[in-house]
């Protein structure tokens, strides 16, 4: 079975959301369904990368207010760098983690590096611009480092 790393941002943060979108449950009044295959992640730590976090659209499961993407271009300044947290899954795994987030949003899969001979990926929608850009939700405020 091929394995990849899976990068998480914005609310895939957090150890519990992450977990429901892999075993299905719900995580803060939402349901989701899970993989196919629920074989728990294996945390692998953080890094940061040279994509920006940006919020565009918006969703009622965020209050109506921008969605978590990274920039599909690089970003030159280290100022605006993005942490990511990593989880070895199977291939199949990051496939159901796209369909449940939406293939129309986050259509996108970028390559950030490899780790331990694996590729580091994770998935995004080249939605930045400055003018259409959406504050977050204050449901942000659950983000925790565990």
């Amino acid at each position: 079975m091929s394995h990849v790393i899976y990068a998480g941002y914005g609310s895939n943060l957090p150890k519990e959301r992450f977990l429901a979108y892999i075993k299905g449950g719900t995580f803060m009044g939402i349901h989701y369904e899970g993989c196919r295959d629920k074989t728990e992640p294996e945390s692998i730590g953080w890094m940061w990368v040279p994509y920006r976090v940006y919020f565009a659209k918006s969703s009622g499961r965020w209050n109506n207010q921008g969605v978590a993407f990274l920039s599909c271009e690089k970003e030159t300044d280290s100022e605006y760098h993005a942490v990511v947290r990593l989880w070895k899954i199977k291939e199949s795994q990051l496939e159901d983690l796209q369909r449940q987030e939406g293939k129309g949003w986050y259509g996108e899969i970028i390559t950030l590096g490899e780790k331990d001979g694996l590729k580091i990926l994770t998935f995004t929608g080249c939605w930045y611009d400055e003018k259409k850009t959406h504050p977050p939700s204050s449901i942000w405020m659950f983000l925790k480092k565990d």
